[in-house]
């Protein structure tokens, strides 16, 4: 699973997406401020679009299955079905209600219990997606201020207007 997580997120990262990403890194090197909130936004969104299962079609098909399941008494039913592509195992029924939604690849994608509502658990593909693209803005970061310390003990160029002399013998 992993080197399927790991091509998926590869992929991912088109240049469009890698020149945003060293863009994004520049700019806050420059203001010397590092993963600022619309780099997160800007990360976040892609890999949303592109890396992420479809969370929210498969939480609203299984909350409107708990909610529709008989309750039992006193004994928690397991409830297991397909959720389209996806599927979901339930104890309906007990003290607190839970569920787990499953991508078509087998990974957990999303928890429940009646107690706290519902949770994303991100894929290996997701992790492998940030790490990639933390890695590739690391890098940009860290050469952008490099040259930018760089120029900044470098010395100024002399005023073309201004008189100079040259002291070396």
């Amino acid at each position: 699973m992993k080197k399927a997580a790991k091509k998926e997120a590869q992929a991912a990262l088109s240049d469009d997406v890698v020149a945003q990403i060293k863009e994004h890194a520049k700019k806050d090197a420059q203001v010397n401020v590092y993963m600022q909130k619309d780099y997160i936004q800007m990360i976040n969104a892609h890999k949303q679009q592109r890396v992420s299962p479809d969370r929210q079609e498969a939480i609203s098909r299984a909350t409107l299955a708990i909610n529709s399941a008989a309750k039992g008494k006193g004994s928690a039913d397991l409830l297991s079905m397909l959720l389209g592509e996806y599927s979901m195992k339930a104890w309906v029924g007990g003290l607190v209600d839970t569920a787990e939604i499953y991508a078509p690849n087998g990974e957990m994608i999303a928890g429940y219990n009646s107690n706290g509502g519902w949770t994303e658990i991100s894929t290996e593909a997701e992790y492998q997606f940030l790490h990639q693209a933390d890695q590739i803005y690391y890098d940009a970061y860290k050469e952008a201020r490099a040259e930018i310390n760089a120029a900044a003990k470098s010395p100024a160029p002399e005023s073309a207007g201004g008189a100079g002399f040259d002291t070396r013998v």
